[in-house]
């Protein structure tokens, strides 16, 4: 498969096969070594069999996947380049080089209408929620939730002496003062702030919590897939995917997975053609 001297000089240039000091110690060290230097030797396909080798041993780490995202794009498997990448991001959803390598695949998807929507506020949103993990979302929602009930306890006693001593410290950065509230004003509006900052947070936790638990992501890895109507070949064929494509994996049943995409498209594949994220 040709690749666009952008695409290639940006994996080449970002992804030289990064290190992984945690394998230093482990049995998995030479395969992963002779990985680098097969990938640098530019014998793609080798250097995934030696990655795919410290992966099936039960490595778990962010630079193998990564690594291995790269081998696979530079072989032209777009597939197993967005399964990778992805895996990475599960891992490290701020590693910037993985996001920035697979943006590079997405735009040679053939299935474009598929992605995604970026722009807009949601766009906005989604970026701040695919950057932190549920437990990051976790800890921020529960920093704002102790700022909401300090923010009600000083409303409380706010006619204390120390309270209001803290409170005339603090207030000349309250936003409250550019509007003309008073205490009480302005505590109930911190309150609210904290308030809605929790909720949001808490509400990105828990749709990564149930992304993995009920809707499980995966990726189409055969170059183009048939959808079909039932679990047999002898069903209706709705509709083509092909690699690269994320997909929502819903039932499976000897040897077939019902997925989901983008549209209300739905029908069934055959597992192979799918591996999850």
């Amino acid at each position: 498969m040709a690749l666009t001297f952008a695409a290639a000089w940006l994996v080449y240039a970002s992804a030289f096969a990064a290190e992984v000091p945690a394998l230093a110690a482990s049995a998995s060290a030479q395969s992963f070594a002779a990985g680098n230097a097969a990938y640098e030797a530019g014998d793609y396909e080798a250097a995934i069999d030696r990655y795919t080798e410290v992966a099936g041993a039960g490595i778990v780490h962010v630079d193998l996947y990564y690594n291995l995202g790269n081998a696979y794009f530079k072989s032209g498997e777009l597939g197993h380049a967005v399964l990778w990448y992805e895996r990475a991001l599960q891992l490290d959803p701020r590693n910037d080089d993985a996001r920035a390598n697979l943006a590079v695949v997405r735009s040679m998807l053939r299935d474009q209408q598929l992605l995604p929507q970026r722009g807009g506020a949601r766009g906005v949103l989604m970026g701040w929620h695919r950057r932190l993990s549920a437990e990051e979302s976790v800890a921020v929602a529960s920093i704002f939730y102790a700022l909401f009930t300090l923010a009600a306890l000083g409303l409380i006693f706010r006619r204390a002496r120390v309270v209001s001593s803290l409170y005339r410290m603090a207030s000349w950065v309250s936003p409250g003062r550019l509007f003309g509230l008073g205490m009480a004003g302005d505590v109930l509006l911190g309150m609210a702030t904290a308030a809605a900052f929790a909720i949001l947070f808490a509400g990105s936790a828990y749709a990564k919590v149930r992304e993995s638990s009920v809707h499980t992501r995966g990726v189409v890895v055969s170059e183009e897939v048939a959808v079909f109507s039932g679990p047999s070949q002898d069903s209706t064929i709705q509709f083509k995917i092909h690699e690269g494509t994320i997909v929502s994996v819903r039932d499976g049943r000897q040897g077939w997975v019902r997925v989901d995409l983008p549209g209300d498209l739905t029908g069934w594949v055959e597992a192979g053609s799918v591996e999850k994220i």
